[in-house]
């Protein structure tokens, strides 16, 4: 994360370039087909088209999908560039989690409407039959991937409401016999932790560490029982198509 630089100063000016690319580029696309009213699918309506075929179909879905992308990336951007003040950095992971599992799930909500309107067409009485039947497909299918999608958010939250403990308080004898320097950052221990395996952290950073991993940094002996995508403040590079 940009915020986690010793050259914090220099991070935060990064978070605002990349903000201001995505509003800018965001901006740009709503301007360009402003007459389509493409903004409308973000909010479950059908933008100002004349009519919906296959490949407009994709290509609502696709701008929709990556429009929300972008407000993704640009709300984890804004939880790096709190202060420790506001918020504390191990605590970071926590958030990147719930907002990519909440992105999630409104990604697979957003394009229902367009593909229902698809389905059954302009004049539903000519393909009643056949728009019925895909239509049951279709919503056998979505509700299965947004069932996940809930599992998900339910988890995230869960874990969200969880006191994050990964070891004991370590000793100043344990401090001195690792040597009073962190193995991760390289620096005098702040607040230091020791693992089951008797290694001994800072305590931000072993939360950072086990945002991406589950083994201890050194002598890799497995610390965490299961480790959570998205805490390290990724985002989904799955393309939500129906």
């Amino acid at each position: 994360c940009l915020a986690q630089n010793p050259k914090e100063k220099r991070s935060v000016l990064v978070i605002f370039w990349i903000l201001a690319f995505l509003v800018g580029n965001t901006l740009y696309v709503l301007y360009t087909f402003s007459s389509q009213q493409l903004y409308n699918s973000l909010i479950f309506l059908k933008p100002n088209l004349d009519s919906l075929d296959f490949f407009d179909l994709l290509w609502i879905v696709g701008i929709a999908d990556f429009m929300l992308k972008y407000i993704t990336i640009a709300l984890k951007c804004l939880i790096v560039a709190l202060p420790k003040i506001i918020l504390a950095v191990k605590s970071k992971g926590k958030f990147y989690l719930v907002i990519e599992e909440l992105s999630q799930l409104f990604r697979s909500l957003v394009p229902i409407q367009l593909w229902y309107k698809y389905i059954m067409g302009d004049d539903p009485s000519n393909s009643y039959f056949l728009g019925g039947i895909l239509i049951i497909l279709y919503s056998l299918c979505k509700s299965f991937d947004i069932c996940g999608r809930l599992g998900g958010v339910r988890k995230a939250l869960k874990l969200f409401c969880t006191p994050q403990n990964y070891g004991a308080r370590a000793t100043s004898q344990q401090c001195a016999e690792a040597g009073e320097i962190c193995a991760i950052c390289q620096a005098e221990f702040r607040e230091p932790l020791v693992l089951m395996c008797q290694h001994v952290f800072c305590e931000e950073c072993l939360c950072l560490w086990f945002d991406r991993e589950r083994t201890c940094p050194l002598c890799r002996s497995v610390a965490v029982e299961t480790l959570r995508c998205w805490k390290d403040g990724t985002t989904s590079a799955h393309f939500q198509v129906y």
